[in-house]
């Protein structure tokens, strides 16, 4: 990649969205392989431990609906997701706000990040 000229970030609700579909992909889309992979071991490996901590045998000793047993024993890799969902946002959102102040775009009402 020419660092001369760097490309445009994508728009971090785009990332954001992807993130959400896809476990680590909003921080392929960042171009952060490694963070990617990272999130993505995690999420197997407390999907897993979260799976065999609440075997299937308890939910059907509570009489849970399927889809409660199943969001519970995968607790782990949907809460690494979120994680790896936010934080891809998080890496979007700053990296497009440096690409705008490196070109020299000014801040508008319109393209101004709303405050938190």
């Amino acid at each position: 990649m020419n660092e001369a000229f760097p490309s445009k970030p994508l728009h971090p609700r785009w990332v954001l969205v992807v993130g959400f579909m896809l476990p680590s992909g909003g921080q392929l889309l960042n171009r952060m392989p490694q963070r990617a992979i990272t999130f993505l071991f995690f999420a197997v490996l407390f999907g897993w431990v979260s799976m065999n901590l609440i075997p299937a045998s308890v939910c059907a000793a509570r009489a849970y609906p399927a889809w409660r047993c199943f969001m519970v024993q995968h607790a782990g890799l949907f809460f690494i997701w979120m994680v790896a969902a936010m934080d891809a946002y998080q890496g979007a959102r700053i990296r497009r706000a440096e690409f705008d102040f490196s070109s020299g775009k000014e801040i508008t009402s319109q393209n101004r990040p709303a405050q938190s």
